[in-house]
């Protein structure tokens, strides 16, 4: 049986990275997730006990929930899973579902950017238009996707900077957190 060497350091200090940056996501769901949760059953209490409501609740829980989305995008391409066909890839040989990998991984690199391109472009365009209760920039929601399509697009090249450096190539779709 042959044994492969060790990974070189490089790619588990990026291993390391990537865990620190997918445990603060967790946690910044965590966050949206409380403020949805304490902001709207706070706005229900108040109205049906003393008639009177939390004038931000509707606002902030709506931006919350949209972070709390792309967030949760972000951390299913980290674990690849996003759906995804494998009928094909499975019967590949080592070789050939790399090279596959490598191809999605790019193809998907390239629609990132798109998506990074349009999101720059909505949050720009919504930067002079307010809020109504809240006054915020209406440029939050549009972060959101830059956010994610940035985030996105750090974790699809450090896929394929992880699988050039020698990595098994991840199914996707799969059970199995391929980053560990």
């Amino acid at each position: 049986m042959q044994t492969r060497p060790p990974p070189p350091a490089a790619p588990q200090a990026l291993r390391r990275a990537l865990d620190f940056v997918f445990r603060v996501q967790g946690w910044l769901m965590v966050g949206c997730l409380a403020v949805m949760v304490v902001l709207l059953f706070g706005n229900v209490a108040l109205r049906y006990a003393f008639n009177s409501g939390i004038n931000v609740s509707d606002e902030v829980s709506r931006l919350a929930f949209v972070w709390l989305i792309f967030i949760g995008s972000v951390l299913a391409v980290r674990s690849h899973t996003h759906m995804g066909v494998t009928m094909l890839v499975e019967r590949f040989g080592p070789g050939a579902r790399r090279a596959s990998h490598l191809f999605c991984q790019v193809l998907i690199l390239a629609v990132l950017c798109m998506f990074i391109k349009g999101s720059w472009e909505q949050t720009v365009i919504a930067m002079g238009t307010r809020l109504p209760v809240t006054g915020m920039p209406a440029a939050t929601f549009a972060a959101a996707c830059l956010y994610a399509g940035v985030a996105m697009a750090l974790l699809t090249l450090a896929d394929i900077i992880l699988t050039l450096a020698g990595a098994e190539p991840p199914l996707d779709a799969s059970a199995v957190d391929p980053l560990t």
